[in-house]
């Protein structure tokens, strides 16, 4: 069983929208960044910022999804960078 904090899905939609905005509407990665982080509340960010202070281990097939997602994430930014060259 993986730990998913109560507001893990809606960080993970709000990601997907990010990348849905940017590709759709043309706006610049940061201003659809900050139009996503307005819907979190000052809980929310708190209790994100609170799991540093636990000593949990990640779940390994968890850490290697995250791993390959930032990977892509990472070609892509490299990619779309090289294609405005």
């Amino acid at each position: 069983m993986r730990f998913m904090p109560r507001w893990g899905d809606k960080a993970e939609r709000a990601a997907d929208r990010v990348r849905e905005r940017i590709e759709e509407s043309g706006l610049q990665e940061r201003e659809v960044i900050e139009e996503i982080a307005s819907e979190f509340t000052t809980e929310e960010l708190q209790e994100f910022l609170e799991a540093d202070r636990y000593p949990i281990e990640a779940d390994p097939v968890f850490k290697e999804e995250l791993r390959e997602k930032l990977w892509k994430l990472l070609l892509r930014s490299i990619e779309s960078k090289s294609d405005d060259a």
